[in-house]
């Protein structure tokens, strides 16, 4: 193990880990993992199977991540984060404390997703989209590049939120709802879907 591995941290045989990265106590590394140049994994964290950690990236302390996960360089995950299977957090993008982001989701370059918000399963946050805390996205949901989703907002299922768009604090979209480019949505808006399509 190098300098910089805790001698309580676990790393599979088949992992490759920069000499410059730091693993920190009690964390878990899995086969196939690659941890790139100054990159920083957290007390307990569990990488799992085939995850790549870009140079400069930072996992939090007890965090999961799922297997075949791309955290892109310069990316950091907070505390208690939990990232499912096959998802990708691209250079620079951020995800808050105790963020869970389902299999599948993709979170963009720049892109910050605030503490215990949610993305479902195969929902997409794009290149500098912001998104607030104890956020609800919806599977296959769409927030634009450059939006702002503000906190304790609800996305069903589909919703498209175009680039540039605004959506207020505690606004519910309902499943299928498209929010058009540089719209604004006041906060506690209500927006249900046409059931006629």
């Amino acid at each position: 193990m190098g300098a910089n591995i805790d001698p309580t941290a676990t790393v599979h045989a088949t992992a490759s880990i920069d000499p410059s990265a730091t693993v920190e106590a009690g964390a878990m590394i899995g086969c196939d993992v690659t941890v790139g140049r100054n990159a920083h994994i957290g007390v307990n964290a569990i990488i799992q199977t085939g995850v790549y950690v870009g140079e400069f990236a930072t996992i939090g302390a007890d965090t999961l991540v799922g297997p075949g996960t791309l955290l892109g360089p310069g990316s950091n995950t907070g505390q208690g984060a939990r990232i499912g299977p096959q998802v990708e957090v691209g250079t620079r993008a951020v995800l808050g404390d105790r963020t869970n982001v389902e299999s599948g989701s993709r979170v963009s370059a720049g892109a910050q997703v605030e503490q215990r918000t949610t993305l479902r399963k195969g929902a997409l946050v794009d290149r500098g989209a912001k998104v607030g805390s104890r956020v609800s996205i919806g599977p296959g949901a769409w927030i634009g590049a450059g939006a702002e989703i503000g906190s304790r907002t609800a996305l069903g299922a589909r919703v498209v939120v175009g680039p540039n768009a605004r959506v207020g604090n505690r606004a519910r979209l309902e499943q299928g709802v498209k929010v058009p480019a540089n719209a604004v949505l006041p906060p506690r808006a209500r927006t249900v879907h046409a059931a006629s399509q």
